[in-house]
Formats: structure tokens, sequence, C-alpha cells
């Protein structure tokens, strides 16, 4: 919990900081919280429901973007963005029994470049492919780098073309881990083996393929959204780990958000 105070102060700033920027921002700034429902991480079989309040934030500068995630594009047109962005993810609990005697998996945090190429589009969608390489690290009692991770994919995007309107977005494709990356959820090291767990060593390759669908609505001053995520490791190097007790999982959340005040932001 202490760290949310740091960005609810970021949240007041942040309208301030923005009047002065040339051109005037374009921002939407409120409170708001989502409700998780996530595996301990993919392949667990046990799931943890949590509930999240969270600042809401959605801007779009020149060069920077906050909106599901931040975002710094780097270079910026119709059919090609480069970018850096990144993604995270929650810490495991304590209480499963698949990982009982092993360090408890940190929350952590994926940054790296991503490219972007629009393939097709019409007047109200596009077809894209997206190309971002991860490096992640953990936050938390044994923070550091943990690896990369590579998830080339075909995305399918529904901007809104006005402000009230629904902001959709569909995507698939496969996951790449590194050894290290691998090597962080699925390792059991020598001194780790028990009865019911052998050793096991990962290897870098494919790691599973995803799909994911997002949506989002602003209605007047309360902005809705939410995702669903499938992951499946059948047929990956990771799949004969004795800590995965199932090959797909499925991820989702749902959130409402009070927006206090905006200033020209933001249909897209």
């Amino acid at each position: 919990m202490t760290k949310i105070t740091p960005v609810i102060f970021l949240l007041f700033c942040i309208p301030a900081i923005a009047d002065h920027v040339p051109g005037h921002a374009k921002l939407e700034w409120g409170l708001g919280a989502t409700l998780l429902s996530l595996p301990d991480y993919i392949g667990s079989s046990y799931t943890q429901n949590i509930v999240i309040p969270f600042p809401y934030l959605k801007y779009r500068g020149e060069h920077l973007r906050i909106d599901e995630g931040v975002e710094a594009r780097l270079l910026n047109t119709p059919d090609l963005i480069l970018s850096i962005s990144g993604n995270g993810s929650l810490s495991s609990p304590d209480d499963n029994p698949t990982r009982m005697g092993m360090d408890k998996l940190d929350a952590s945090i994926e940054l790296g470049p991503s490219l972007e190429y629009r393939l097709t589009h019409d007047d109200t969608t596009s077809i894209w492919l997206e190309i971002p390489l991860r490096f992640a690290f953990s936050i938390g009692k044994n923070s550091g780098y943990i690896g990369q991770v590579f998830n080339p994919k075909i995305a399918w995007r529904k901007p809104a073309q006005h402000k009230f309107d629904w902001k959709l977005r569909a995507a698939a494709g496969p996951l790449f881990g590194d050894e290290n990356y691998n090597a962080y959820y699925y390792d059991v090291a020598e001194h780790e083996v028990t009865a019911h767990r052998p050793a096991f060593k990962s290897t870098s390759g494919y790691s599973g393929f995803r799909t994911e669908f997002t949506y989002s609505r602003r209605i007047n001053r309360y902005w809705f959204g939410g995702f669903i995520r499938y992951d499946n490791i059948s047929t990956s190097v990771i799949e004969d780990s004795p800590l995965v007790m199932q090959s797909n999982n499925l991820t989702a959340g749902i959130a409402l958000a009070w927006v206090f005040s905006d200033h020209g932001c933001c249909k897209d």
C-alpha cells in the first residue's frame, strides 16, 4: 500500500503540468478500481481473484502516450510505429502448494522496444503486425534482471472514432522466452527437489501461444474497460516442468473509473 501514495500524488500533479505543455495537453484523469482473476503463473492450476484501486490516466502527448500502459513513441506514422513500452505482473501468493519450499515469484516489469506495422485498414478497423521485445525485471525481495521474452503477434484494432465509442483490440501470437526468463518461472534446482517435484532445467525457445482481447469505452464521466487473455503452453519448452499443472490458463480483468477531469482527450 505504501507505493500508492506517490502515484496518487502524480495523479493530482499531472493536470497542472499538462496545462503548461505547448499545444495544450490531451489528458483524462480520475480514480477507479479493477477486479482481476489470474493464475499464480502461466501453467499453475491455482488462481487468485483480487481488487486493486488505481489512478486512471489517459494522455496524448507528442511522444508520450498513457492508456492501457505507458508508451514512448520514437517514430509515429500512419503505417509504422516504433516505441518503447512495457507491461508487468503481480507477485504470486506464498501458499501455492506446487512451489512449496521454493522462493516466491516477485512482481515483475517488462520493458523494451516494439515495432508495429499496419498491414491493412478500412474506415474503422485495421490489421497490424506487432513485434515487441521485452526485458524483464523482478521487483521485490530478489529484485533483478530475469531475462527476455519475444511475442510477435497479429492484431486487429478498432479505435474509437468519437470520444464515447467502443475501443476494441484482438491479438494472437507465439511467445518465446530465453533461458533465464523460463528458468525464473519453471526451473527446479536440486535443493528444491521433492518426492513429487523432480529437478528441471529450462531452455530457451517456444514458450506458448497467447490470444488476448481488450475493450474500453467512456460513458459520460465514467470509463469502463477490461481484457481477456488465453495462454496455451502445449508443445512448449516449459511444458514438462513439474511446476506446470495445466497447459492452458485464462486471465481476465474488468475495471471502472470515475473521470474527474479531461483536457480535450482522448478518442483513440
